[in-house]
């Protein structure tokens, strides 16, 4: 059977309105996502969840708006209400409301534990709402140092860090290293995937085309503050 991976929302009848709200709203959707434990479904590798205003409405959607191998559940939510809130933290919080709702839903027709739903709404709230996490990660050549690369997924943004930490979790230092705009993280992972350290004190990071490059040169001392650091990018 298939594992349930992926979750996406999707606002009917309005493409402008449905392409702003997925991606406004992809730092909580994908953050739920990733916590998903392997839940599975006969036929599906992800939940749709229709956003309407009033479920009535669902008897009205077009089914060819469904995407293929996913579950579609519809949740009453008021799209453009969410969109128009200048809070970023209100955003992920009303987010979350629709997908926990949508979930629990699919959980009624699936047969799912909502306990474990509930276990991963609760670790949302409990983070902030920061969706924090590694896109690679390698040890250096002397296995003293650990460089990952780590995205801070938000309402407008992806932004990417490259952060050494030593063997003990010590944290040597973390530096932006840029954002991108389009938050669809799998846009992200395709065009990123090369991390490699060419000597114990240098580390490279480059998209798989090698096109863009980052070069960072480190080297501690006695004082952290005289600590080396350099950032490159060809």
């Amino acid at each position: 059977m298939p594992i349930i991976k992926d979750i996406q929302l999707y606002v009917p009848k309005n493409k402008n309105l449905n392409w702003s709200f997925f991606h406004e709203t992809r730092c909580i959707t994908f953050f739920y996502s990733r916590l998903l434990p392997k839940l599975q479904a006969k036929d599906d590798k992800g939940v749709q969840i229709y956003c309407i205003k009033e479920i009535e409405q669902r008897e009205q959607i077009d089914t060819f708006a469904l995407i293929f191998n996913y579950f579609p559940v519809y949740v009453e939510a008021d799209a453009e209400g969410i969109l128009s809130l200048t809070s970023g933290r209100e955003k992920k919080e009303k987010t979350l409301e629709i997908v926990h709702e949508g979930m629990k839903r699919a959980a009624d027709e699936l047969n799912w534990d909502k306990a474990i739903l509930d276990d991963i709404y609760k670790s949302i709230k409990q983070s902030g709402y920061e969706n924090i996490y590694p896109l690679l990660k390698k040890n250096s050549p002397n296995r003293k140092y650990v460089c990952s690369i780590i995205c801070h997924h938000e309402i407008n943004t992806i932004d990417v860090y490259m952060e050494i930490k030593k063997r003990n979790g010590d944290i040597v230092n973390k530096e932006l290293l840029f954002s991108v705009e389009n938050t669809d993280e799998q846009h992200l992972f395709s065009d990123y995937g090369n991390l490699k350290w060419r000597l114990n004190h240098k580390v490279e990071f480059s998209d798989k085309d090698y096109k863009q490059v980052y070069r960072l040169t480190f080297l501690e001392k006695d004082n952290p503050e005289n600590l080396v650091w350099k950032i490159e990018k060809n």
